[in-house]
């Protein structure tokens, strides 16, 4: 499914369960069915459950169609899980309010869905490394006033012998690479986003507040205006995820699609574990919040407004 297609096409294309099942199928096992524990391709099959269960031929195993998907132990429609698919595989991607009125499902289980899909955007990024002549750059995401609210970030692009940008790549760093109260990128940031996501000799780093290299430079502005004008700002916790989220659509549209990215998103959706609403939620190492240390927000602002008053 390569041609750019409307929502309302998709929705009927993908009504049915058969349908998405038969997709989901070919995603999950483009070369055929391969048993998860001894890999043996042929199967028996059970049409009896609410989705089809295979038998492995060989060593007796049985697996559901949605058994390490990021769709496990759903009891979500497929359909619905398809439109989600589908709707975050689109250029400005969706909110969780938004997608819950789309699927008529509550919040909480759209904003679930959404993270779930954004962990196999995330395990694409993780897939691939920068490669030939890499620059990384430092910049801040938040407003300007508020320097002491800044989040610091990182951003590497690939560049072929030409000069075009093949890849990108975002990074949070970690709270214990940062030098605070100043929050700018020590060293070690640098070298930990290099290790993690560079397979390249080829590596300039650009310093907090340097001059931005054009191309990088727009999808820095891209980004802050994707998370600022479709999700009105997106906290530290889950900032990762949206950066994930930016980048698999970005990278992909660097790759001939004929204009979609769906294909792409539900094959890494069929191939990923799933995450839970309680590891999502879990404590996560931040930054400290700017405005904790004026008593209330309201002061924060204040403090500011008066010192760009001064």
């Amino acid at each position: 499914m390569s041609e750019m297609m409307s929502f309302e096409a998709f929705c009927e294309r993908f009504s049915s369960v058969e349908n998405c099942v038969e997709a989901l199928f070919r995603s999950r096992w483009p070369q055929g069915f391969k048993c998860p524990i001894c890999r043996h391709p042929h199967y028996y099959l059970t049409r009896t459950r609410r989705l089809p269960l295979y038998e492995c031929k060989s060593c007796r195993h049985q697996t559901s169609l949605i058994a390490g998907t990021v769709m496990a132990g759903s009891s979500t429609s497929l359909p619905k899980w398809f439109k989600a698919i589908y709707l975050l595989s689109q250029p400005g991607g969706i909110t969780s309010v938004r997608l819950a009125e789309l699927l008529e499902v509550t919040y909480k289980t759209a904003w679930l869905m959404s993270h779930k899909i954004r962990e196999a955007m995330r395990e694409s990024e993780h897939s691939v490394k920068l490669e030939d002549n890499v620059r990384v750059e430092a910049f801040g995401y938040g407003i300007s006033l508020y320097p002491d609210a800044i989040q610091p970030l990182l951003m590497g692009g690939s560049f072929d012998e030409e000069g075009n940008l093949q890849r990108i790549k975002l990074q949070q760093p970690d709270p214990d690479h940062l030098r605070l109260p100043e929050r700018t990128i020590a060293k070690a940031g640098y070298e930990a986003f290099q290790f993690e996501g560079v397979k390249s000799s080829k590596v300039t780093r650009v310093l907090f507040y340097a001059k931005a290299h054009p191309v990088l430079g727009s999808f820095r502005r891209e980004i802050r205006n994707w998370l600022k004008y479709t999700f009105c700002g997106i906290g530290a916790k889950h900032l990762q995820a949206y950066l994930d989220e930016f980048s698999f659509r970005a990278n992909e549209g660097f790759v001939e699609h004929g204009g979609s990215v769906f294909p792409q998103l539900l094959a890494w959706c069929a191939t990923t574990a799933k995450i839970t609403y309680s590891y999502l939620t879990r404590p996560r190492r931040t930054l400290p919040v700017a405005w904790h240390a004026f008593e209330s927000k309201g002061k924060w602002k204040s403090y500011h407004l008066r010192k760009l008053g001064a």
